[in-house]
């Protein structure tokens, strides 16, 4: 399959670089690595995201993505995007491709393009090309190094998620050989914050609220908290953590008001959610998944703290069937 895909690259003239709408730093890491690296090798590359997060600037050329395409292509390439539906596009440029492929991270993905390569285990897309380029023996830089640990970094939640491997450490090991500074893209990436996100931070604190014996965290922001902050796209990101980060919580759940409900799920430890994410059309990772909802705050709420509820006490009876087979043998 690796090869076929890089046969398919090769053969390409004009090639075209989607991700999923709303990119976190995996979407926009992936997107810019992958560009950097068939520019190199003198493709026609155009990368197509809609909306990009101002605090991802300090990637080099993110400034020559484009909001949108007219034109056709030989090959679309699509990554860290599990479902069609979810693809960031705003003409259709999926359908404006000859053939396609779909490089991914979720365990959820429903290989939409014809050709699809999902690393389910992996922590990262970003992680899932990067040896890739590898096995495919590209020569990387420090401007390919940058992209790819956005979305290391990002999606590991500076490595604390318990998806983090070996294979993550070594990654990040060889990205210091191409000159990385790690340190200053985590802080980039995941610490510096501007007004508008202290602003979100506090209303989401203040919000918080507690289920299921304190097992659930629950906060959320709407429209117009965003408009009234100022928000710009992506402030919201990192929500979600404050819930999981205090003691006794295994899931913690960000809702926030978009065209419909944008819903982020975590889990510190055994809860599955994307099994949850699932339930609801959306998708993601046992540690992370996302979901989007149409429909009245209170009972979309309600909705996805009560399949959460389910899964916790599945998991409980699960591991209480552990400890008796255990016991018993």
């Amino acid at each position: 399959m690796k090869e076929k895909i890089w046969n398919k690259i090769m053969d390409s003239n004009s090639i075209l670089l989607l991700t999923h709408e709303n990119p976190d730093g995996d979407a926009i890491g992936s997107v810019m690595a992958l560009y950097e690296v068939l520019k190199s090798y003198d493709k026609k590359v155009t990368a197509v995201i809609p909306v990009v997060p101002p605090v991802f600037d300090y990637l080099d050329s993110i400034s020559e993505t484009k909001r949108k395409a007219n034109e056709s292509f030989d090959l679309a390439i699509v990554v860290d995007c599990a479902k069609l539906d979810r693809v960031g596009q705003t003409n259709k440029e999926f359908e404006h491709a000859s053939f396609s492929i779909n490089i991914d991270h979720h365990a959820t993905n429903s290989s939409f393009a014809d050709l699809n390569y999902i690393e389910g285990d992996v922590s990262s897309c970003c992680q899932v090309l990067y040896y890739l380029f590898k096995d495919w023996k590209c020569q990387l830089n420090t401007i390919v190094g940058n992209a790819l640990v956005t979305g290391m970094l990002t999606d590991t939640n500076g490595f604390s998620n318990n998806d983090v491997d070996k294979k993550t450490f070594l990654m990040a090991a060889d990205m210091t050989d191409l000159n990385v500074n790690i340190n200053k893209i985590c802080y980039l990436a995941l610490s510096k914050k501007n007004t508008a996100q202290h602003l979100l931070m506090k209303m989401a604190l203040d919000r918080l609220e507690f289920f299921d014996d304190g097992k659930i965290a629950f906060t959320y922001v709407s429209k117009e908290d965003l408009d009234n902050v100022g928000a710009k796209p992506g402030d919201h990101e990192g929500l979600v953590n404050l819930g999981r980060n205090i003691e006794g919580v295994e899931v913690s759940v960000f809702m926030r008001e978009d065209d419909g409900y944008k819903i982020s799920l975590r889990s510190t430890g055994a809860v599955d959610v994307s099994k949850v994410a699932v339930k609801f059309n959306g998708g993601g990772h046992k540690a992370a998944a996302g979901i989007k909802i149409y429909g009245e705050f209170k009972e979309t709420k309600n909705a996805v703290i009560d399949e959460i509820i389910k899964e916790i006490n599945s998991n409980e009876r699960d591991s209480d069937n552990q400890q008796k087979i255990r016991i018993h043998k």
